[in-house]
């Protein structure tokens, strides 16, 4: 069974225009937040950054953006998205193993990434978001919720409750709404989330 959580298997798909899950475009609740919520200077990372639409919209917001993704067709893709001055912001690299400093953002966007990794990997990912977010930092987007079939994913949905289960301690939930602009694969199972990331493992 081929592994989404190697470059290859992401590789393929792009080359293949095989790509259900992008959205082509900026979705209406980062549009919602990032005109409320503009932050002149803010560190915020996108991992899994895919196609990349959202760089240029977080950057336009204020925000110092920086993007990566493993898959190198990905990053391309993405940088051409982006446009030249941005470019650079954009990393090819394994957002877990990636030499980021602890505490370096003041904000992650999760939009496809969470659950394109299989959940074995869930508590690893919770962990480096807590890593490289700055205490009362925040964790911003997309979650699918659906009960996980591994011989189906990705995407790999939460099961109700065990997102509150990764998540608890280590985030207050501040936002949590319904989805009115998913993708067909999504539809009806995307919620859009803010939390905040709180003292503890800190």
């Amino acid at each position: 069974m081929p592994d989404s959580n190697l470059p290859a298997f992401w590789d393929e798909r792009y080359q293949l225009g095989a790509t259900p899950w992008d959205f082509g475009g900026v979705p209406q609740d980062l549009q919602a937040f990032l005109k409320k919520k503009p932050k002149r200077g803010n560190r915020v990372l996108i991992p899994g950054c895919g196609s990349g639409h959202e760089i240029k919209a977080f950057a336009q917001a204020g925000y110092d953006v920086t993007a990566i993704d493993f898959s190198r067709q990905a990053v391309e893709r993405a940088r051409r998205n982006a446009g030249p001055d941005l470019a650079s912001r954009i990393l090819l690299g394994d957002f877990f193993a990636y030499g980021f400093e602890a505490g370096s953002f003041d904000l992650l966007y999760e939009r496809t990434f969470l659950c394109a990794l299989t959940p074995d990997r869930r508590e690893a990912y919770r962990d480096r978001v807590c890593h490289l977010l700055r205490r009362n930092g925040d964790l911003i987007g997309y979650f699918y919720y659906q009960t996980p079939n591994p011989q189906a994913g990705p995407p790999f949905g939460f099961a109700w409750g065990t997102s509150d289960e990764l998540f608890g301690r280590h985030f207050i939930l501040l936002k949590d709404v319904a989805v009115t602009d998913s993708l067909p694969m999504f539809a009806g199972h995307e919620r859009w989330q803010e939390q905040r990331r709180t003292s503890f493992g800190v």
